[in-house]
């Protein structure tokens, strides 16, 4: 007998969860969340269509060309493949932290190239330039706010997010596919 689409989401939720059972929260988020949400943030980035991506370069915020596919670092205008492995394109968080309250979080993110996430230590200052100018002082406001909490997320949870952040990854892969 053929499962149905809802039966078999529900069977592989429940493999997941018994899964995460096997390890503490924060070393399943870590090891398999963290690492798909940051994926998607770059896959998502780089399915939309953009002439021009808004980045910080020399300390001027400009548009920097590239193609889908493509992502540009917010803090140099580097252009890259958003897949591009370890030497290429990351996945940077504005307010460097390891906490729950704000790891997870999409406003915090934005690509950056490898130079200006870990040997720049994420450029700090240029990334708050393109904050303010893209995203705006209340969402860094509110970012602030929420690294100052302590938010811990149940096995449960964390399986959803991670079955979310794989359709949202997976959308945008077939989007990129259609328009390339």
């Amino acid at each position: 007998m053929k499962l149905l689409p809802e039966e078999k989401a529900q069977r592989e939720r429940e493999r997941l969860i018994k899964k995460a059972r096997e390890m503490s929260s924060g070393t399943y988020c870590r090891k398999f969340v963290a690492p798909l949400f940051q994926r998607m943030i770059r896959a998502e980035d780089a399915s939309e269509p953009a002439w021009a991506t808004k980045a910080v370069v020399n300390g001027e915020l400009i548009g920097v060309y590239r193609r889908v596919g493509q992502c540009v670092c917010i803090t140099c205008g580097n252009v890259n493949a958003w897949d591009s492995g370890i030497k290429g394109m990351h996945t940077g968080h504005f307010l460097a932290s390891r906490r729950n309250s704000i790891l997870l979080e999409e406003a915090n993110c934005a690509p950056q190239c490898s130079s200006c996430n870990f040997y720049r230590s994420g450029a700090p200052n240029e990334f708050r330039q393109w904050m303010l100018a893209v995203r705006g002082l209340d969402v860094i406001e509110r970012l602030e706010t929420l690294k100052r909490q302590s938010v811990s997320f149940s096995r449960d949870d964390l399986v959803d997010m991670k079955i979310a952040f794989s359709a949202r990854l997976k959308a945008a892969e077939l989007k990129m596919k259609g328009t390339t």
